[in-house]
């Protein structure tokens, strides 16, 4: 008996459908004259803000924005408490 396997997709996968699909019906909307409009009034800014809410997640880049310095570890701020101790009190 041959059995097809299959793996479940990763979530993002479908918030990334729903974003296109959402940017279709908003596309589409846009075409119509206001008198054929689908859509009830102020369901296109919510939708607006929909998609907007899901590319700040879809894109989110874990990196910090700002470069500089790398974070210390704690050992390290701890010995650099204790050498300026011992400068400020030799």
């Amino acid at each position: 008996m041959d059995q097809k396997q299959t793996y479940p997709q990763n979530e993002y996968y479908y918030l990334e459908e729903v974003r296109s699909i959402l940017k279709n019906v908003l596309a589409r909307e846009a075409k119509r004259h206001q008198m054929d409009e689908h859509l009830v009034p102020g369901t296109a800014d919510v939708i607006e803000e929909i998609i907007t809410m899901l590319e700040e997640q879809l894109d989110y880049d874990p990196t910090p924005n700002e470069l500089g310095e790398p974070p210390i570890t704690a050992a390290e701020m701890h010995a650099a408490a204790w050498k300026e101790h011992q400068a400020m009190h030799s």
